[in-house]
């Protein structure tokens, strides 16, 4: 069984240099390329820390787990731990900058513990009342970042942080319940048993996608499974099982050589016509299309250097 986390795609880690020894940066995008080469930076990579981008002027491509996003002003992109993205940014791009470990924020009940979930959505478009809410936090953010060192000075950054995810997850929130034309509970009480689901689906997507399994592993019902991932995600427990196993054939036909019939019985299916079928149901082509498509290098080029 392919480990996706050993696939030969290089992985930055947090090693910041514009403020060593605090698991956040406040910075811009422009700054980063001044340590990390555009030709590294197109190659397949990941890397092991948060990183959200907030797009103020000018356009740029990127591509997270294989799903590509056109940004330009007002677009908002959240790259998660070890997911494998690629940039082309424009020359006139011009974007904020918030790097940050998974150590490092606050603990929030269940919400915490989701923030690396691959499956939460990972690009916005922002209106301009929510570019400003959150420009505010981020100018608070930014401000408290350089002023260097002082006492409290890494708490305020924690809490402002807080502020600044929680911000997000409302944008989110309020984009969803505006195009599902429903209104979503914040504070719906199901973070946890969510949460618990979500981490089954990880270890237990290549071996089961069903939802009875993935409730009784949770110890709950079908039906409470089901008003968790509505409450939570919007969406069915099994769309989301589905999602997550789209997602790791995507990874796998678009960044290793396995045979497609050899990805199918690494995600559980017996027969690879059901796989087929099921990755165009789910990605509307063929595997086979899809890793044409997705014909890149299998390595960046150049070693990871520090970042920031």
């Amino acid at each position: 069984m392919v480990d996706f986390a050993s696939l030969p795609i290089p992985v930055v880690p947090y090693t910041p240099v514009c403020r060593p020894g605090i698991g956040i940066a406040v910075t811009s995008y422009r700054e980063l390329l001044t340590w990390s080469s555009k030709e590294f930076l197109a190659a397949p990579h990941r890397v092991e820390f948060h990183q959200i981008l907030l797009v103020d002027e000018g356009s740029g491509t990127f591509s997270v787990d294989s799903t590509r996003f056109e940004c330009g002003p007002g677009s908002l992109l959240w790259i998660r731990p070890n997911q494998v993205i690629q940039s082309a940014p424009q020359p006139d791009l011009e974007a904020d900058l918030v790097l940050f470990t998974e150590a490092f924020p606050l603990r929030m009940n269940a919400f915490m513990g989701m923030l690396d979930d691959v499956l939460r959505p990972s690009h916005w478009r922002l209106k301009e009342a929510e570019r400003a809410d959150l420009g505010r936090v981020l100018d608070l953010m930014r401000d408290e970042f350089r002023r260097g060192d002082r006492r409290l000075g890494e708490d305020l950054l924690k809490h402002l942080l807080a502020v600044f995810v929680l911000t997000i997850d409302q944008i989110c929130r309020s984009q969803r319940a505006s195009d599902d034309h429903a209104q979503v509970d914040l504070d719906n009480g199901w973070g946890e048993l969510f949460l618990r689901f979500r981490q089954e689906l990880d270890r237990s997507y290549r071996t089961t996608r069903r939802v009875e399994d993935y409730a009784a592993a949770v110890n709950c019902t079908t039906r409470a499974l089901a008003r968790a991932c509505r409450a939570v995600a919007g969406t069915t427990a099994k769309d989301l099982i589905d999602a997550r196993v789209a997602l790791e054939a995507r990874r796998l036909l678009a960044h290793t050589r396995l045979p497609i019939a050899a990805v199918a019985r690494q995600l559980g299916f017996t027969e690879v016509t059901n796989f087929t079928k099921f990755f165009i149901r789910r990605v509307n082509m063929t595997p086979g299309a899809f890793r044409r498509s997705h014909n890149t290098t299998y390595s960046a080029t150049g070693e990871p250097r520090p970042w920031l």
